[in-house]
């Protein structure tokens, strides 16, 4: 990984490909060059359209010489989640029923991103058709984290995070209902952005499938990932409007106020939501933050919305995600499909509510509920400049295999051990991030620093709803306290990765943690 071209910020690239520095050919020749060395190891690219990009970055290459900008992306080579469709490129999100599906048209973020002048290098990996909180599917395998092949690096966007962290894509573009953009930049130590909802175009995103209905009607989003907060700005700024293929997206404010400094800020905290507690490691690496940030001369006040109640938040996640995404499903069919999945979403709130028998008015009651969280977090964040909260209640866990399947879903009835503590699976993944999808917050994904394991922690510092830009600079001086971790990494072993295709299915990974 001694080619410090793919490690450079797309920011960086972008400037240094306008200025004439460097070429956008010699920059997809690079991350071609990094991909062929190191995806075999860590599966995050799954399908890498050389002989396009290479074509496209000619193309920019050509422009600036007639001295034409295409946009504030020009040249720079970019990578999209395989549930984004790419015109031409197989878009399979994981499913074998998708597996030679070739759309006809760009979603709307990649047609954002081609006409900012990106270079769409290929697609990443993802969890089958992003329904869980691990990056494997059957078509293209298993994504590993790139600081222990042993583990995880979260999902359904662990392809997006594993390809930054390893060198193989300066910039990423995932999506997140649960958590799915969050998770695996706090797994892998990048930096992630969920935008507020409504903001970002979801139009060519897998799911749904091809013909059907998009029954996901609120709730879902896409964006960035990165390895700088200054790339997640830039990446807002040219997929955060509309486009004729989606002319919805509701605008983002203006930033009426800048945040001037660290002592500044007011900032709240919660190191729990109702009787959730995160992992010692996670809370020992969230306590040192805060630590620095209360030195540094910030107003940091532990503090939770007084309104907001975390188990009807839940429930009302399960209830919108059920509901808008089962919109097909009978009752009767539910009350089949409970059966089966029985005890593994029983007892856990925003599970037990997706399979509950739908009516008009159960919707129409469960979106006044999400109403009253989003009023109560809108309100809270009135008072601070940003609330922090953990993203998940452990650090990166080893690769779990579900304990059966319920369709597309897995199925985990086994807990998982945080401390000695028996928490199933979803508590311990989408607990702390289904919260503020239900308020529709922007929420930025910030590396805090390593846990006493050596992985990274990152931490969701969620902000008010059309505040995204704000949120990113409120980001941006918190970011000046973390121990953030050092890339590139060093893999140690690098085998030949096919040169323009779908890598074979892994074997279990070989464990081994990195230092930072």
């Amino acid at each position: 990984m001694s080619n410090p071209i793919v490690f450079l910020s797309a920011t960086t690239l972008a400037q240094r490909i306008r200025s004439g520095e460097l070429t956008s050919t010699e920059a997809v020749q690079a991350y071609l060059r990094q991909i062929e060395a190191v995806n075999r190891t860590y599966n995050a690219l799954v399908l890498v359209d050389a002989e396009a990009a290479l074509e496209r970055a000619r193309e920019a290459d050509a422009a600036l010489a007639r001295g034409e900008v295409w946009g504030p992306l020009h040249g720079v080579p970019v990578t999209v989640k395989d549930s984004l469709a790419v015109r031409g490129l197989r878009t399979t999100a994981g499913s074998p029923e998708l597996a030679d599906h070739v759309p006809p048209e760009d979603a709307a973020l990649v047609a954002l991103l081609r006409e900012a002048g990106a270079v769409i290098l290929g697609k990443t990996n993802l969890a089958t058709l992003a329904m869980d909180m691990q990056t494997t599917n059957p078509v293209f395998g298993t994504t590993v984290n790139p600081w222990d092949e042993a583990r995880t690096p979260g999902g359904s966007s662990g392809g997006c995070a594993t390809a930054l962290a390893t060198g193989m894509t300066p910039l990423s573009f995932g999506s997140d209902l649960a958590g799915s953009i969050r998770v695996p930049s706090s797994f892998v130590g990048v930096y992630g952005l969920k935008p507020t909802f409504g903001v970002v175009s979801m139009v060519g995103h897998i799911p749904p499938r091809p013909g059907e209905v998009n029954g996901i009607r609120s709730l879902a989003v896409a964006g960035p990932l990165a390895r700088s907060l200054e790339d997640l700005a830039l990446a807002l700024e040219v997929i955060a409007q509309p486009h004729r293929l989606d002319e919805t997206p509701r605008p983002l404010r203006a930033v009426d106020a800048a945040p001037r400094d660290l002592a500044s800020l007011r900032i709240a905290y919660a190191r729990q939501l109702g009787d959730l507690t995160p992992s010692a490691e996670v809370l020992a690496a969230m306590d040192a933050f805060l630590a620095r940030l209360r030195a540094a001369g910030a107003t940091v006040v532990e503090a939770t919305p007084p309104e907001l109640s975390p188990v009807r938040a839940w429930e009302t996640w399960g209830a919108l995600v059920g509901m808008q995404g089962g919109y097909e499903r009978s009752n009767f069919a539910r009350w089949w499909a409970r059966r089966f999945v029985g005890g593994a979403v029983r007892e856990i709130p925003h599970l037990r509510r997706i399979l509950d028998g739908h009516s008009v008015e159960a919707y129409m009651e469960a979106l006044e509920e999400q109403q009253r969280q989003i009023n109560a977090m809108e309100g809270f964040l009135h008072d601070y400049d940003a609330w922090i909260i953990p993203t998940s209640m452990t650090v990166a866990f080893e690769h779990r295999a579900p304990d059966r399947a319920f369709g597309d879903f897995h199925v985990y009835d086994a807990p998982m051990n945080v401390d000695g503590r028996a928490v199933p699976y979803y508590v311990v993944t989408q607990a702390f991030t289904t919260i503020p999808t239900v308020t529709e917050s922007p929420v930025v994904t910030l590396p805090i620093g390593p846990g006493r394991s050596g992985l990274p922690v990152g931490v969701q510092v969620v902000g008010q709803r059309f505040q995204d830009r704000r949120l990113l600079q409120v980001a941006a001086l918190l970011d000046q306290l973390t121990e953030r971790p050092a890339f590139p990494l060093e893999p140690r072993a690098a085998g030949a990765t096919p040169s323009a295709g779908s890598p074979a299915p892994r074997d279990r990974p070989r464990p081994g943690v990195r230092t930072w």
